[in-house]
């Protein structure tokens, strides 16, 4: 019983060598054989057609950076400060709430006017739409203190 038992179990380990390495080995179809396996991997849709795929199009190189535009980030910065101020005069009781949504619709418009403008020029405003939007603020500041 013993060699039955034993020589069961060499023929188990045996076999199982054999086929595993079968399967680790894949298969090989010789030196001048194309494919992935053999490191082709540039070839068309069929194996032996020498055909390369299509080239990809070309995309402009792009980096990941966020490009602050100052003039923009100005009049946007100075706008937030009339925009506190105007929340401030209307807390004291220094505003009218006629007064309060009239300086409010005309912070919006010039806001949306230098959005605006940014967006026709890539993101950057020009010097002379800049100088309107200064001249603009200003005048909301200057309402801003003549309505308190």
């Amino acid at each position: 019983m013993r060699s039955l038992i034993k020589t069961s179990a060499i023929a188990a380990l045996t076999l199982s060598l054999a086929i595993g390495g079968a399967f680790a080995a894949g298969r090989q179809e010789g030196p001048n054989s194309t494919g992935p396996e053999n490191g082709d991997y540039y070839r068309g849709i069929f194996g032996n057609d020498d055909v390369a795929p299509p080239a990809s199009d070309a995309r402009p190189m792009t980096s990941a950076i966020v490009v602050q535009q100052p003039r923009l980030a100005a009049i946007l910065h100075e706008l937030r400060a009339a925009n506190h101020r105007m929340d401030a005069e209307r807390a004291s009781g220094k505003l009218s709430s006629v007064a309060f949504n009239r300086l409010r619709r005309e912070e919006s418009n010039i806001r949306a006017d230098a959005t605006e403008v940014a967006a026709m020029h890539n993101g950057r405003i020009p010097g002379p739409s800049y100088a309107q939007l200064q001249k603009d603020v200003r005048r909301l500041d200057w309402q801003i203190a003549r309505s308190a």
